[in-house]
């Protein structure tokens, strides 16, 4: 008797931070896109003070990994990163975020006063931390270093430079994969990781920064030379005409051009709410109002 074949395993496409499928709508655009999308998003938490707003950012982003088939798992390798940032933002800016007369203390620790102002701003600088590495790690989870080199030379970039820029961000991917190197060795010598405390995981991730440079100062000597022994060199910002093979195999079309005037249309409605109008001010916040309520801040 026959077994049953089991679903065929997709095929997946190696990007700066894991794989993705190849049947991703995101790999019909033009790679200029997801450079464009790095650019121009990535603005967006800069110019909104408001956390609703921001929030919206957020959730739109969780909709865009899952439209694009990005697997949400990659999230988890960030949620200490994210706790981190968390902890440091809100202790920066409640105790030593400085104080006015006009501020609402809340709490007093020893010469520490705790204002609401404090914590408003701790809120907000966080939520806009977190759109913006979103933003980031959609756009490594999409991208490989090829797209970044032929978005750059699309737009007439200098050959040396998108080549460098293409080797710094895969040197993120390549560092990740001696991070989860890192930790294997780890469980291998019996170290279990979710039986620590909070604080211990916080200490264990700051002591891998040392292996981890050298392992990258390692790998830095090691594509040098890989790169002298092919005869490659950098022959300046002017260097010799060269032909883009690859660029020429891509076609910028109305679906490229419809996804730039998006992103750039939502871009200019944010820049008019931003500087001609208060809702984009925590000012205007519903949310942060609902807070200070709770906390009987008038």
């Amino acid at each position: 008797m026959r077994g049953v074949a089991g679903p065929a395993p997709k095929k997946m496409r190696r990007t700066l931070l894991g794989y993705l499928p190849i049947e991703s709508p995101i790999h019909t655009f033009h790679p200029i896109i997801k450079t464009f999308f790095l650019l121009i998003i990535s603005m967006y938490p800069l110019l909104i003070d408001s956390p609703e707003w921001n929030i919206v950012g957020i959730v739109a982003m969780f909709a865009v990994f899952i439209a694009s088939k990005v697997q949400l798992s990659i999230l988890k390798f960030y949620t200490t990163v994210m706790l981190n940032i968390f902890w440091i933002i809100f202790i920066a800016y409640t105790f030593f975020g400085g104080y006015s007369p006009g501020y609402h203390v809340l709490a007093r620790v020893g010469p520490i006063l705790i204002s609401w102002e404090n914590i408003w701003w701790a809120i907000t600088v966080y939520l806009k931390m977190f759109f913006a590495i979103l933003v980031i790690v959609y756009f490594l989870s999409v991208s490989r270093e090829r797209d970044v080199v032929l978005g750059l030379r699309w737009l007439r970039a200098p050959y040396v430079i998108a080549y460098m820029i293409g080797l710094a961000l895969r040197s993120i991917g390549l560092s990740l994969i001696d991070f989860n190197t890192i930790r294997e060795a780890e469980k291998a010598r019996a170290l279990d990781l979710k039986a620590l405390p909070l604080t211990h995981k916080i200490k264990k991730f700051g002591l891998y920064i040392v292996p981890l440079v050298a392992l990258a100062l390692r790998r830095t000597d090691e594509v040098s030379n890989a790169l002298d022994s092919r005869g490659f060199k950098f022959t300046g910002l002017r260097g010799y005409k060269r032909t883009d093979y690859l660029l020429s195999k891509y076609r910028f079309g109305g679906k490229d051009l419809v996804a730039v005037a998006l992103m750039l249309g939502i871009l200019a409605a944010i820049l008019y709410f931003r500087y001609l109008t208060t809702a984009l001010t925590p000012s205007s916040s519903m949310l942060l109002q609902g807070i200070a309520g709770l906390l009987g801040v008038k």
